[in-house]
């Protein structure tokens, strides 16, 4: 029976790996992200989507993986880049289209949703994308697969540091995305982030995120002791979280406003 269970995680966890943050976390996001648009751009967004909320529509980037129409979105979900890079190298790194485009994709649909907003697609997939590079490992290492091929042992069981971040983490809380992004809103006071239009902005969140990855590395020997690894990290996945949806909110009011 043991052997049957460690059997059925791990194909969890392989079924999990290559997505960012899980359906819960990218719901989480967009519903705090709507909370913080403005009346004319939520308006806007509601007749593109058709009355579906941000929240429902952000794992369509996920969701499509199946159509071969949008195989050419592959690369977009994820940037590999070296470590300890130093910020001019990373801003160099980052927009390069030969090891993962998902913050050059961030940068490119904004620019194409603000001279063609109602693609309906492409601001799904702009919601999408967002959430999954304020997910560190998206931007991990080519070498390991974004922490893919880091094991790592998670309450007794055999796992891998990429799905411990994408969704294992914020599942381990038991609540609904709706539950958890009422409970983010609480204790993590609104703040209003402006966009200027620059790539240079994108660029700067993303290398923070960029940061953060790093620390995220660096705590793979910790999983061994689960509940402390727990209450050590959870600051870190909130503030992500809270930060992609303030980002997300404030792409889309520069769109939409």
């Amino acid at each position: 029976m043991l052997k049957y269970i460690l059997a059925i995680t791990l194909i969890v966890f392989k079924t999990f790996q290559a997505f960012g943050w899980g359906s819960t976390g990218h719901r989480i996001i967009g519903e705090i992200a709507e909370n913080q648009l403005t009346a004319t751009a939520k308006e806007r967004i509601n007749t593109i989507l058709g009355n579906a909320s941000i929240a429902m529509v952000a794992n369509w980037g996920d969701e499509i993986r199946s159509d071969p129409a949008y195989d050419f979105t592959r690369d977009w979900h994820y940037t590999n880049l070296d470590t300890a890079l130093s910020r001019p190298a990373f801003n160099a790194m980052a927009v390069r289209l030969d090891n993962g485009q998902n913050i050059y994709s961030v940068i490119t649909l904004t620019e194409y949703l603000k001279q063609i907003p109602d693609d309906t697609a492409m601001l799904k997939m702009l919601i999408h994308l967002v959430g999954d590079m304020h997910c560190p490992l998206h931007l991990g290492h080519a070498g390991d697969r974004g922490g893919n091929t880091i094991e790592i042992i998670w309450f007794h069981i055999p796992a891998n540091l990429h799905s411990l971040w994408d969704s294992a983490l914020i599942d381990s809380q038991k609540l609904s995305y709706t539950e958890y992004s009422n409970h983010l809103m609480r204790i993590y006071p609104t703040e209003s982030v402006a966009f200027d239009g620059t790539p240079d902005t994108i660029l700067g969140w993303a290398w923070n995120i960029y940061l953060q990855a790093q620390t995220v590395y660096g705590s793979a020997d910790e999983t061994g002791k689960s509940y402390e690894y727990l209450y050590k990290y959870k600051p870190l996945w909130e503030k992500c979280l809270v930060d992609a949806a303030a980002h997300l909110a404030a792409l889309l009011n520069y769109i939409y406003n």
